[in-house]
């Protein structure tokens, strides 16, 4: 059966036609800083319970081929791979961000993808060809229509935008990959409750099984299965959920991968200005003199970080990684947000409560207007001898007008690849990560990600 939907055919036309000798240089460049910074990310949470937890799940599921989990180097099949692997990327809330009508995490299709790749010997290039090409398709759909407001999570987006990868790594030719965007679309409309309230673990496991789903829909296609028709534009499609739209398809520009934004600070993106302001403003006034700190921001950051009751008294990491109160609070204490400021007994301390319950938040009408393209926050604190500080922040570094160097991801790299080695180690790592296009077997890679356990 032919896909009659002209959204996803248009969509599988220009996956296919991709390919890695047209892609500008700068695309690959960003696309090796991406690999990068996620390996540091999922190298950091490898130790965490949560993390230990999936990968003894993923352990149950055998497969042929099979991909490995990074770390440990356990076999599995290549859908849980790709999963336990992104659910260690995302789970400190430290890998990219893209903005647009729709916020997400791109990333999280990164693990899924070296998944698919290592499992069906794909070479580096492929596998920097198979990145860009879904980061197109998830950011395409993220600048087109605010799911979000309808009700829908970002991890919809990973769904579809890892079977168009997953799609080229397999080779699927124009028609299978119309059906594998079919068949990744029609059953992952994903809920955005998952982002509001108390946040429970899915947060982090969200999106990495939105690409799960989109390899498995990769897959099906390649088998000759096909999806619903017209899962777009027709009847009981996504047209009828969210409305019309264009979905954005790449321009023949720069591909998208080049404007997502990297992390400075372990924290939800919406709040990365925010801890900018507040370290600015440390000095300014002794905590224990601290009146009132008041937090102005756009309405995205507002809604998702200062909007709920929860975000002043977090329960679980989740919820404390995407609090404005509790972040900004611990960022004036200690000077820096580390990733050990969520660990669970430091959720109850009195003195930090003290200083959130001193923090109000609102939304900024010019700054909501501005967003995307200025991610900004302002700050102001006063003192209790009547000083006023105030510092705003346009946009975080990280943001791709304000971009980590090289050297700065780097250093990130190698402080957040601890848990699998030292620096020598990490440095080596990184060897292959800035070569991954000239690797003629992507599990060369996994090879260097692998055996951290027994060392």
């Amino acid at each position: 059966m032919s896909s009659t939907d002209p959204t996803l055919r248009r969509l599988a036309r220009h996956v296919f036609q991709a390919d890695f000798s047209r892609l500008p240089a700068e695309a690959v460049h960003e696309c090796r800083r991406r690999l990068i910074d996620s390996v540091a990310c999922a190298a950091a949470a490898y130790p965490e319970p949560f993390c230990e937890r999936i990968r003894s799940l993923t352990g149950r599921y055998g497969g042929v081929p099979s991909a490995r989990v990074w770390g440990s180097g356990e076999h599995a099949s290549v859908e849980m791979a790709g999963f336990a692997n992104g659910t260690m990327l995302r789970y400190l809330d430290y890998s990219d961000t893209w903005l647009g009508k729709t916020a997400g995490h791109p990333s999280d299709m990164i693990a899924a993808l070296v998944a698919v790749a290592e499992a069906y010997e794909a070479d580096g290039a492929a596998l920097v060809a198979a990145i860009v090409s879904a980061y197109e398709v998830y950011c395409g759909l993220c600048d087109s229509v605010a799911l979000q407001a309808h009700g829908i999570d970002q991890s919809t987006c990973a769904a579809v935008g890892t079977a168009a990868g997953a799609g080229r790594l397999l080779g699927l030719d124009e028609e299978r990959l119309a059906q594998a965007l079919s068949l990744a679309l029609a059953p992952n409309l994903h809920l955005y409750n998952v982002r509001c309230g108390t946040l429970s673990d899915w947060k982090s496991c969200a999106g990495p099984n939105g690409a799960r789903n989109g390899v498995f829909a990769a897959l099906l296609a390649r088998e000759g299965v096909t999806g619903p028709s017209a899962a777009v534009e027709g009847r009981g499609g996504l047209f009828e959920v969210v409305g019309a739209f264009e979905w954005q398809a790449p321009s023949g520009g720069l591909p998208l991968i080049a404007g997502t934004h990297l992390k400075f600070h372990p924290v939800c993106y919406h709040g990365q200005s925010a801890i900018d302001a507040a370290l600015a403003l440390r000095r300014a006034v002794p905590l224990d003199e601290i009146e009132d700190i008041h937090v102005e921001t756009y309405e995205s950051a507002y809604r998702a970080m200062g909007s709920d009751v929860q975000r002043w008294a977090p329960t679980t990491r989740e919820t404390a990684d995407h609090s404005l109160p509790y972040t900004i609070a611990m960022a004036l204490r200690e000077g820096r947000l580390s990733t050990g400021a969520y660990a669970a007994h430091r959720l109850q301390d009195a003195r930090t409560k003290r200083l959130m319950d001193r923090i109000r938040v609102s939304a900024d009408a010019q700054m909501t207007a501005e967003f995307p393209a200025c991610a900004q926050a302002r700050i102001t604190i006063r003192g209790a001898d009547g000083s006023v500080h105030t510092h705003l922040q346009r946009n975080p570094k990280g943001n791709a007008s304000n971009p980590l160097s090289d050297a700065e991801l780097e250093d990130k790299f190698v402080r957040l690849y601890q848990p699998w080695g030292d620096e020598a180690a990490a440095r080596r790592v990184l060897g292959a990560l800035w070569s991954v296009d000239r690797l003629p077997k992507v599990s060369a890679l996994v090879d260097a990600l692998c055996g951290a356990a027994a060392r």
